[in-house]
């Protein structure tokens, strides 16, 4: 079952309808997220081009509260920009085992939608930001396309977490249960060149002028490597930013 809605104006047609057609100056002075808002209510939520896309099911019994989404079952007020649209405060959650935006149409209290993967570019919950990568953009790179968290970012390069959950099956008497297990990867963009971390000698080879540093920072954070490591990741590659910002020329 698909849910397909037909868009006739996209928002900079309306803006310049509106525009034409209205003196409210107030509107001519608002802040884009609000001249979106008031477009999409124009329109109509039921008319929005986001409402395309399979119906989302969740088919799998859990244990234990390990799901598959991030960052619960729950929807969560965020923003997406969709086939280049931004839309804001709109109810979606993401499932880190399909690597799939879901959305929930406002009004609807039982359907929501797998957002087509391609046409989502960026979305941001729970105060974090993703963005869609295509595989296809940067040839040689150990990335795959899909949505990464874009992290901390310094003076040519940028931190990208790849969010996933592995499903693991739990037979209990007669019935399949399923937990879904956190599971994260780690690459900087650097020049232009992805580089996937592994290890502390990966780091050091991205930055090699800042051995000591890096070697400092794993001895102070052992245990939040171990329990946290996207806050770690993110962590370290701020303290590099501030290293080289602080490097003599």
């Amino acid at each position: 079952m698909k849910i397909t809605k037909f868009v006739f104006y996209n928002k900079l047609s309306l803006l310049l309808i509106v525009s034409f057609l209205t003196a409210n100056t107030a509107l001519a002075q608002s802040s884009e997220e609000t001249i979106a808002k008031y477009f999409d209510q124009t329109i109509g939520y039921e008319n929005l081009e986001i409402n395309n896309g399979n119906v989302h099911v969740n088919e799998y019994r859990i244990l234990n509260n390990k799901n598959r989404y991030y960052p619960s079952e729950k929807f969560e007020t965020g923003n997406i920009t969709y086939n280049n649209q931004d839309y804001f405060d709109v109810a979606i959650k993401y499932d880190l085992y399909k690597d799939i935006l879901v959305y929930k149409p406002q009004g609807s209290d039982v359907i929501s939608i797998n957002l087509i993967q391609e046409k989502v570019s960026a979305f941001k919950i729970n105060n974090k930001n993703f963005v869609y990568l295509n595989s296809l953009h940067f040839p040689l790179s150990p990335i795959k396309s899909g949505y990464y968290e874009k992290s901390a970012s310094g003076k040519n390069f940028t931190l990208y977490i790849r969010h996933h959950k592995d499903k693991r099956e739990i037979l209990k008497g007669a019935s399949v249960f399923n937990e879904f297990d956190d599971n994260y990867e780690y690459f900087i963009q650097k020049d232009a060149s992805f580089y996937k971390l592994s290890r502390k000698k990966d780091i050091i080879e991205l930055f090699p002028d800042h051995k000591k540093k890096i070697n400092d920072f794993y001895s102070s954070y052992r245990k939040l490597e171990k329990s946290d490591g996207p806050l770690f990741y993110e962590k370290l590659m701020t303290y590099i930013h501030n290293a080289v910002e602080n490097t003599p020329l």
